[in-house]
């Protein structure tokens, strides 16, 4: 009997040593990443030609105000994605300066992240043919750019018009 008794207790010990209390885990804080850049079109088409008249393709900084979006699918920036969810499209915008220079700064994590950036379409008056002023349109695109935590990502982009 005192065999049953010790061997009983002996079990109730390790299992008692074995538990443990399960503590919860902090979610990961997101970091960040700057994608930046500059933003040329050519407004002065009268200066695109050297001292010798060969042609030169010299573009001018885009319009001030033009807007540039990083877009990413929710699902990338959550640290525990649920495949089961449908996750919101995340949008991070700004406009361009004066000298055509741009810088959004988006959360991330550890592991890259691909966001698609998007130069949206503006028109501007644009010189050519000596002096002669004419409204233009210039049309933006999409890139996908690769950032991750800490990251500095530039990308330029000239406009066609």
């Amino acid at each position: 009997m005192k065999r049953k008794i010790f061997a009983a207790l002996a079990i109730s010990a390790i299992a008692f040593v074995s538990c443990k209390k399960e503590e919860p885990v902090a979610p990961a804080e997101p970091g960040s990443a700057t994608i930046q850049g500059t933003l040329w079109a050519n407004t002065n088409e009268d200066n695109d030609t050297d001292d010798f008249g060969w042609y030169q393709f010299n573009p001018e900084y885009a319009k001030s105000g033009v807007t540039v979006t990083a877009v990413v699918d929710g699902y990338y920036l959550d640290p525990t994605p649920d495949g089961g969810y449908d996750y919101p499209e995340m949008k991070y915008t700004t406009t361009i300066g004066t000298n055509g220079a741009y810088s959004i700064t988006v959360p991330c994590y550890n592991e890259s992240v691909d966001f698609e950036l998007r130069f949206n379409d503006y028109t501007d008056s644009q010189l050519s043919g000596g002096n002669n002023q004419t409204t233009t349109f210039y049309m933006g695109s999409t890139y996908w750019v690769t950032v991750w935590d800490g990251s500095v990502t530039i990308n330029d982009y000239t406009y066609n018009d």
